[in-house]
């Protein structure tokens, strides 16, 4: 019997008995303060830091055991009498946050160290991780810093309307998928599999269903045998139909092998170590090349799975892409240059894990809520492996903790949802840090070939590309991202011929995904470094040469056929991107990189273009009505990830309508509330689901004035829609006095539309560095970062520019620091926080985010895309300052200090 503790919580009492092992984090979390976050559970990312008699710990470290006499204070007891402290207000002032998952706990650290210089402040918030904003506004929040100015501008849109969320993520309110579960709660845990590839003989449960508290236990002879993917993408489904609930056959280290439903997670995972597995060992490949090219292994052998390019030499895709006539081209060259660049999977990191609690309505619907990208792809996937209608499953996203493409899966909501089906009882399912770096997805790591042909003068006459991607044991995403690798950086120069041949292969490795860039970041390290080899080989200026090969308005897609293009030029504010840009590092053609003993500095450059969503494909729904109370309520199927959508649609319709964004309810990614929207991927959700919300606040503000005009008997066009009211000269009605006669006359006032975009214009960006390479040590230093960004008309400049910092800098890791690494036997060795490291504050350099706005003619009142192409330019701009300064070339990512020490030292190990 274990002895009860005494102690507070926010200044409330409380008497509890805490299990041995167990820590404060998960004590506090069941007694429902919901701001203590639970993410790496070794106290390396900082989420759930409290204070424990005035000072900050991570409580996932401290023994619950200990807490007996001692206060403790959350984000939710820093607020006294109703009234925020001054750092929070700040937080909320200069939006020093995104998702918010990381913020309860950085606010709770920043609280303790006043009076700092910014160099010591982001020294001291190194234990403090986040991934979303690139901790540029964290640091102006606590330093309370001036921000940009803006253009000065009428209305809504344009101006730095505070996220709407924040006041709930400031204070700790429960707002994420797992703050929040229903009676009778159980909980699901997975056996994986210790080994790359296996075939399963025999799974024996009897110990684990024995168990006290345990429920059900799952394996591949309970579940029903639908092949299908896990990838969100809308039909007709590009990818491969290679993945099973639970199947006889294991393709990577931590693939499911079964699952275990119980009382509490302590339980359902002594349970799963209760389980006795008979394994077959299998041959297993991990390397791609060899994969498709001499192995006598068959990762996908099972009859059931579909639409596979070649299974008998692990190709899960293929795509060839030709313009033009490649030999002829380089028969025309003076130079050619061939290149081979590597790089490597990388995990997403977002804080929050993935998360999903399912229960069935008493109507017998399956409910689902949980942390994803793409609520209604997981609707029809639940669907179509369950057997059940749509209209009988109900998925809606929480607040999202991050997810930058890898919650555009379906990873643990099926099998929750079939543990609700199988004991008719709420269940939840949440990975764990580990789980997150060894069982969902990484980046694709990609090996690619580029062989380039140029006149005398830089003028581009030949590109030949080939892509190889390691998609790891499962096919979702791959051709996709191989697609996407090849047709963007090929397709952002002009090139008569040209050539891409791309491979997604399967090895038995982790799955690879979508991740923020989507191939494009891959492609884009290989085309930016290679023409930046070419101008130093020739002598030319790499900005010159790059300016004489871009497209320009009007010039089509150069790779491939028209009919594989689905990508047009609106906008185009190139020329003043590279001035922005030019301007901003003092760039002089030729000039010499600096050298101060052993350190030396050098300038480097890139470009990129990234699609605004896909056209023909995504389509987003939305309606907009107003309501008797006198405001708006807009529904919308489209995702917020903490990019901040749900403020910025709010400020398109509050444009068009002329009332403030606080004048509309919004209700968002609810399967059974809201309309259909293919999600939150593909940087889409401006420039489709925002163009939805135009025009259904287009066609809701045209009844308004004719419903208005038929009152008075006036022409519409006498009337004007503003500051809540229609107003003519002499005459003024309410909004909410409008909608009641309305609905007295059986004339709703809303508008119900959906929007799919017939082509989707192309976002580009110039971004620029400084940087100093210790010669002594290999270790790279960035100095100064600028990125011009042209992205049409900014809904919300202040959030374009957050994106802007945080995608720069998870750029920035992946440039210098991340990479998973695998032992010999397909395990990732480092699957946490502390040797898999992510930028932190103190890593971050000066970033400069100049926003080139020039109207888009296709866009949602002149928007583009912004989400993805932050990313794409950094490493090879990185890369290119490092050859500036040294003269050395580096091909491979992470450009890690021993990489680099032996690139300038020609060691070749």
């Amino acid at each position: 019997m274990l002895e009860p503790l005494s102690f507070q919580v926010n200044a409330q009492p409380y008497t509890e008995a805490c299990a041995p092992g167990s820590s404060l984090l998960s004590l506090l979390r069941r007694l429902g303060w919901a701001g203590v976050h639970a993410a790496c559970a070794s106290g390396d990312c900082g989420s759930c830091t409290v204070w424990l008699e005035g000072e900050p710990i991570h409580s996932c470290l401290y023994p619950a055991q200990r807490i007996g006499g001692h206060a403790v204070t959350t984000i939710e007891g820093v607020a006294q009498d109703g009234q925020l402290s001054p750092l929070q207000q700040a937080f909320l002032a200069h939006q020093g946050f995104q998702c918010g998952f990381c913020t309860p706990g950085m606010i709770l650290s920043a609280e303790k160290l006043s009076g700092l210089s910014e160099a010591d402040l982001r020294l001291a918030l190194r234990g403090n991780l986040c991934r979303c904003t690139g901790y540029q506004a964290i640091v102006n929040s606590i330093l309370n810093q001036p921000e940009p100015s803006e253009p000065v501008t009428t209305g809504a849109v344009g101006q730095s309307i505070a996220k709407q969320d924040g006041p709930a993520l400031v204070t700790g309110q429960p707002v994420y998928t797992a703050d929040w579960s229903p009676p009778g709660l159980l909980h699901l845990k997975v056996l994986r599999s210790p080994h790359a590839h296996a075939r399963i003989r025999q799974i024996r449960t009897d110990l684990a269903k024995a168990l006290p508290g345990v429920h059900a236990v799952l394996t591949y002879a309970d579940v029903p045998r639908r092949a299908y993917t896990t990838a969100g993408h809308a039909e007709p489904v590009p990818d491969p139909l290679d993945h099973f609930l639970l199947d006889y056959k294991v393709r990577f280290v931590g693939d499911r092998v079964a699952a275990v439903v119980a009382e509490s997670v302590a339980i359902a995972e002594q349970a799963c170590q209760l389980l006795e597995v008979e394994y077959e060992l299998l041959p297993f490949v991990l390397d791609p090349e060899l994969a498709m090219n001499g192995s006598s292994v068959i990762i996908h052998d099972e009859p059931e799975s579909q639409q596979i390019y070649a299974r008998d030499r692990n190709i899960a895709g293929h795509v060839a892409l030709e313009s033009g006539n490649i030999a002829q081209g380089f028969a025309a060259a003076d130079f050619i240059l061939e290149a081979t660049y590597t790089l490597p999977a990388v995990q997403h990191a977002h804080l929050e894990p993935h998360v999903s609690t399912s229960w069935l309505d008493e109507d017998g619907t399956l409910v689902i809520r949980t942390s994803t990208q793409v609520p209604f792809h997981c609707q029809r996937i639940l669907s179509e492996i369950l057997d059940l209608p749509r209209d009988k499953i109900r998925v809606f996203k929480a607040q999202i903790g991050g997810g930058f493409g890898n919650k555009q899966e379906v990873l643990s909501e099926d099998l929750c949802a079939l543990a609700t089906l199988r004991t008719g009882r709420p269940v939840q399912w949440e990975f764990t840090r580990t789980e997150e770096f060894t069982a969902t997805n990484s980046r694709h790591a990609m090996t690619l070939r580029l062989k380039t042909g140029v006149k005398a003068d830089g003028t581009l006459v030949a590109q030949d590309l080939e892509a190889i991607g390691n998609t790891g044991a499962y096919g979702n995403h791959g051709q996709t991202v191989v697609f996407l690798a090849g047709y963007l950086p090929l397709g952002l120069y002009r090139c008569a011929n040209t050539r891409f041949r791309g491979y997604a292969v399967y090895t038995n490795t982790l799955p690879a995904g979508a991740f923020r860039g989507y191939g494009a970041t891959q492609g884009s390290f290989a085309m930016e470094s290679h023409l930046d080899e070419i101008a130093r080989q020739l002598g030319l200026d790499p900005l010159e040469l790059r300016r004489k090969n871009l497209i320009r308005p009007g010039d089509p897609i150069g790779v491939g056929r028209s009919e594989d293009h689905f990508n047009l030029i609106g906008s185009y504010a190139l020329d003043e991107c590279f001035t922005k840009v030019v301007q901003a590092l003092d760039y002089v053609p030729g000039q010499p990189p600096r050298v101060e003993g052993l350190r030396r500095r050098g300038l480097g450059f890139a470009v990129s273009m990234q699609g605004s969503g896909l056209s023909k494909v995504h389509t987003a729904g939305v309606r907009l009505s107003l309501e008797p109370e006198g405001h708006f309520c807009l529904k919308t199927g489209a995702v917020d990830v903490g990019t901040g959508s749900d403020t910025s649609l709010r400020q398109i319709a509050a444009q068009i309508l002329d009332v403030s964004v606080g004048d509309l309810q919004l209700i968002s990614a609810d399967t059974h509330r809201t309309p259909f929207d293919a999600g939150s991927y593909a940087s889409s959700t401006i420039y489709i689901s925002g163009q939805a919300v135009n025009l259904a606040a287009q066609n809701l503000r045209g009844q308004l004035l004719n419903f208005a005009a038929q009152l008075w008997q006036t022409p519409a066009e006498t009337l004007v829609l503003a500051a809540g009211a229609i107003r003519s000269a002499t005459q003024q009605l309410s909004l909410g006095h409008l909608a009641q006669l309305a609905q007295a006359q059986q004339q709703p006032l809303v508008a119900e539309l959906a929007y799919a975009a017939d082509e989707s214009s192309l976002t580009f960006a110039v971004l620029g560095v400084e940087v100093e390479v210790d010669t002594e040590t290999g270790k790279i230093q960035v100095l100064r970062c600028v990125q011009a960004i042209d992205l049409g008309t900014a809904i919300n400049p202040r959030i374009c520019r957050g994106q802007a910092i945080g995608g720069t800098v998870m750029g920035l890791g992946y440039a210098l620091s991340e990479e998973l690494w695998l032992d010999q036997q397909g395990r990732i060795l480092n699957p946490g926080f502390r040797t898999y490291r992510i930028p932190t504050a103190a890593d971050v350099p000066p970033i400069e985010v100049i926003l080139v706005q020039k109207a888009d003619p296709y866009g949602p009142l002149g928007a583009k895309g912004v989400g993805e192409i932050t990313t794409n330019c950094i490493a090879p701009a990185i890369a290119n300052a490092v050859a500036h300064a040294t003269g050395v070339r580096l091909s491979q990512l992470p450009m890690t200090p021993e990489r680099v020490w032996r690139a300038l030292n020609r060691d070749p190990a």
